[in-house]
């Protein structure tokens, strides 16, 4: 895959999972279990997840 490709790809990835953090948010769900969601979903660590988190926070 190129760069410019893969650069694509992980922006819609990004953009995916804040959407998601977001809607989890407006439900009012506790951050553990967005965390938990996120990880699943998309294969994220914690550290990563976390940081995915705070950008949202």
């Amino acid at each position: 895959m190129c760069n410019l490709s893969k650069g694509v790809e992980e922006k819609g990835i990004e953009t995916g999972i804040i959407a998601m953090i977001s809607a989890f948010k407006e439900l009012q769900i506790a951050d553990d279990i967005i965390l938990s969601k996120i990880r699943e979903k998309f294969g994220l660590t914690q550290e990563s997840a976390e940081t995915y988190l705070i950008k949202i926070s």
